[in-house]
């Protein structure tokens, strides 16, 4: 008989059969309760399975905390695609969603390589679930990935297991019977006799944890108690044993799901730190070091028995601990596990001092009910003695969209800030800090954000301390004039005002929008119809906007220069400035811009027709699954209108343009009320109600007129021609709409041409792999003999080739192939 081993593991043969079959399958879940040894079993089996193992245990519910981990883990085998998953963010939409699976396609996993994610239970996130699922559908033959958890993994693994996906180990595999009970107490020194494991059996249910504690109890007492609870069990068997100093150590680290040496160093007073590690891993079988993560991991039964002693011990000490534990969190630059602590701790200070240290940037729409509600605990005095905190709080409601919230805490720490008692340049500063952020709640009036930007000038030394100068300047939406147009007949005064604030502005925030004016110059002489102006602004805002870092300004340019390429009828310069675009956003990393170019990309396919290129989450409506703020909501809404009216969904479009209206009438954006009325009128004229189509259109008209805007009448000119004639015989509108039918009959011929490409690029992809290659060889410039050698087959091969071509393409020559397959390949 072995010396007695309480920590030996003890593994059923049946439990190792189904670990072996993980190299079968992309996912295997590992399912049961706390305290079946689900942790310790996959460990065991991986020891000594010759793969790269990532392991990452989940600790709390939080999504961007999840992510970080998994990026963190990630960067062991390619530090770059990591960065570009970290700079992506959660992907909770389906824009995101492919864009980090893009990315991860671009890992190359070893030969065997294993990702564990442990208490995976603990994530209720149905993002993280759907990533992980298309995940696994996409992993390459090399990539093996793990979840162990309490609770089964998603709602498809049914549908996983029978599509050969995935391999599920529950429960049941975990549960020793009576022999295997005998076998394990045999392995720790302990002979048992067969009454005393059916009694244990009887008991546990072959449940690991509770025979684990059996077995301590019965080497001490020499019998099987039966009605003894677990904690019961961990107090007597375990606990009890310490000596109170290693009791003291456990209460004070028990705050961790996990916890290396310099936090247990840092929660410790004393110099025994290593004294108490050593003696906790020699005497419990639940306290294990993990060397994937290099940190010490209690058991979940063993944390939650230490935790309600904790609570046991009064108010007093649990706060005394979760304040040493915020002040690790803080130093260790986790905020936002900071602020918890503090919050538990009922620290209100040290919450601040981590929000202000934090400045906001580690702060998501994830924790805005948990911020606000920490906010509004907030004893008064403290928020006063925290003005800085109370500032990058109030950004943060701005950015939540709480905006009646946002108005309540400018005017109280305006208040405060009148009667603040410190030096005078403090006060300054905090009062320019107020102005600048009073300056959004003013949004898109020019004049009243001017007001407040110069008051802001006067009080501040140099930029914002909180801005951010990577934030979308636009909300997502991809034109300022969009933005900005709020009051009809005013357009050239409000570009110009806004020409003379955007440089102030500017200045306060280190850069951020830098070429907006010059961006919204450029777009009224293009709605105007003055093109050459258009072009020669934009040019400008290009230069300006990259030199200072301003994608979401460059987009807005890149818009407008796509605009500019489909009037000159130029289908392929406008594909490749939008590719450019998409290439740039993903290697700077800005994936926060992707639905802003998709805006972009979903206008190019409005205006050519087809309907079936705009993007998905476009032509389903879905902004609210989408980057885009909701000031950008009404930008949105003019390109998902032009998408139902192309797709015939002229009724679905009746019935949403009255929210679509509302929209544009908050801050208000005209720009959009004119797009929408116009749609409007298409959608009544197609139903043939010629009297709401009519009202509809003088409605845009009344809009626009004032300040020539003929533009999105001549994008929608095969839609509202007839209704245009109508409108025109209205002295009031005659010359506008003389203007409108003047630059759509050059429209329409260069719109028609496009098209026509447009569809022959469609002809094209009916082409097989032979014939594709020939044709971009024809492109290239090349000879029948020349392709013929460089294939190595026959020219009357290729002659054959490019006859069947011609007949699929609808066209007669080699020139127009060669131009057909230069617009195609743009």
């Amino acid at each position: 008989m072995p010396r007695f081993n309480p920590a030996a593991l003890y593994m059923r043969q049946p439990l190792r059969q189904a670990l072996n079959r993980v190299w079968e399958f992309p996912l295997t879940v590992v399912e049961a309760p706390m305290g079946y040894g689900k942790t310790t079993a996959v460990k065991e089996f991986l020891q000594d399975c010759n793969a790269r193992v990532l392991w990452q245990t989940v600790v709390d519910d939080s999504e961007s905390g999840f992510w970080r981990g998994f990026c963190r883990m990630l960067k062991k085998l390619d530090p770059g695609c990591a960065d570009r998953l970290a700079e992506l963010g959660v992907p909770s939409n389906s824009i995101f969603m492919d864009a980090a699976l893009e990315i991860v396609e671009d890992i190359a996993f070893a030969d065997k390589t294993v990702v564990v994610f442990d208490d995976y239970h603990l994530l209720p996130s149905k993002n993280i679930g759907q990533f992980l699922e298309l995940l696994v559908k996409m992993a390459p033959p090399t990539l093996h990935m793990i979840i162990v958890s309490r609770a089964a993994f998603g709602e498809n693994t049914t549908e996983l297991a029978l599509k050969g996906y995935c391999h599920v180990i529950s429960k049941s595999i975990f549960e020793l019977n009576e022999a295997e009970i005998i076998a394990y107490y045999k392995q720790c020194g302990i002979r048992l006799r067969p009454h005393d494991a059916a009694a244990l059996y009887a008991y546990t249910e072959g449940w690991i944890s509770a025979l684990y504690l059996s077995l301590l109890n019965f080497v001490r007492e020499g019998l099987i108690e039966r009605q003894v609870s677990l904690t019961e069990l961990i107090e007597k068997a375990v606990y009890r044993q310490y000596p109170a100093e290693v009791k003291e150590f456990l209460l004070t680290v028990c705050v961790f799901d996990s916890f290396t040496w310099a936090q247990a160093k840092a929660m410790w007073p004393k110099e025994n730190v290593d004294a108490m590690v050593s003696y906790l891993m020699s005497h419990n079988a639940f306290i294990k070091y993990d060397k994937y993560s290099k940190t010490y991991r209690m058991h979940n039964i063993f944390t939650d028995f230490l935790r309600e002693a904790l609570e046991r011990q009064g108010q007093e000490r649990r706060r005394a601990v979760m304040r040493a534990a915020g002040n690790w969190y803080q130093g260790s630059g986790d905020y936002i596990n900071a602020m918890d602590a503090y919050y538990q701790a009922g620290d209100f200070d040290g919450l601040l001092a981590a929000l202000e240290q934090a400045k906001g940037h580690t702060i998501n729409t994830e924790h805005k009910e948990k911020i606000i509600r920490y906010f509004g605990e907030c004893p008064a005095d403290i928020k006063k003695a925290r003005p800085w905190a109370w500032l990058v709080y109030t950004v943060y409601l701005f950015v939540f969209n709480e905006m009646e919230l946002f108005r309540e805490q400018c005017a109280a720490i305006g208040g405060y800030i009148e009667r603040f008692a410190s030096d005078e340049n403090t006060k300054a500063q905090l009062a320019g800090e107020l102005e600048l952020l009073c300056s959004f709640a003013r949004y898109n009036s020019i004049a009243g954000m001017s007001e407040h930007l110069q008051k802001a000038a006067r009080l501040l030394r140099g930029p914002s301390r909180f801005l951010d100068k990577k934030a979308l300047w636009t909300f997502g939406s991809p034109s300022v004039l969009y933005m900005f147009y709020r009051e009809s007949g005013q357009l050239e005064k409000e570009v110009a005002e806004f020409t003379a604030t955007m440089p102030l502005y500017c200045h306060l925030t280190g850069g951020h929008g830098t070429g907006a004016e010059l961006v919204l110059q450029a777009e009224r002489h293009y709605y105007i119809g003055d093109f050459e102006s258009a072009e020669i602004a934009a040019n400008k805002a290009m230069y300006v906007a990259q030199a200072q870092g301003q994608m979401a300004i460059v987009l807005c340019v890149l818009f407008l220069q796509v605009k500019l390429d489909i009037v000159k009828g130029n289908l392929s310069s406008a594909k490749a400035v939008l590719q450019q675009a998409r290439e740039d956003i993903k290697r700077q990393k800005l994936y926060h811009n992707i639905h802003m170019l998709e805006l972009c990309e979903g206008s190019v396919y409005g205006c050519l027709g087809q309907a079936k290129k705009i993007p998905a989450w476009i032509a389903r409506g879905d902004v609210k699954d989408s980057s885009l703020y909701f000031p950008a909501y009404a930008s949105f809404n003019i390109v998902y209108g032009k998408a139902l009216l192309i797709s015939g969904q002229y009724l679905k479009l009746l019935g949403l343009a009255g929210q679509f209206l509302a929209i544009a009438g908050i801050f208000p954006n005209l720009l959009g009320q004119v797009y929408v009325h116009i749609y409007v009128a298409a959608a009544h004229h197609r139903l043939q109600h010629a009297h709401e189509a009519q009202a509809a259109l003088r409605k845009a008209a009344d809009i626009a007129v004032a300040d020539g805007l003929i533009m999105p009448f001549v994008e929608n000119g095969e839609y509202i021609g007839a209704l245009l004639g109508e409108l025109g015989k209205d002295g009031r509108y005659a010359d506008f709409v003389a203007k409108v039918k003047k630059v759509y009959a050059a429209f329409a011929k260069k719109l028609a041409a496009m098209r026509a490409a447009a569809e022959a690029c469609e002809g094209a992809v009916n082409l097989t792999a032979r014939e594709l290659e020939i044709a971009e060889l024809v492109a290239a410039g090349l000879s029948n003999r020349a392709i013929a050698k460089k294939l190595v087959i026959e020219e009357a091969t290729v002659k054959k080739a490019l006859q069947n071509i011609y007949a699929k393409l609808g066209i007669g020559s080699r020139t127009m192939l060669a131009r057909l397959m230069l617009e195609c390949l743009g």
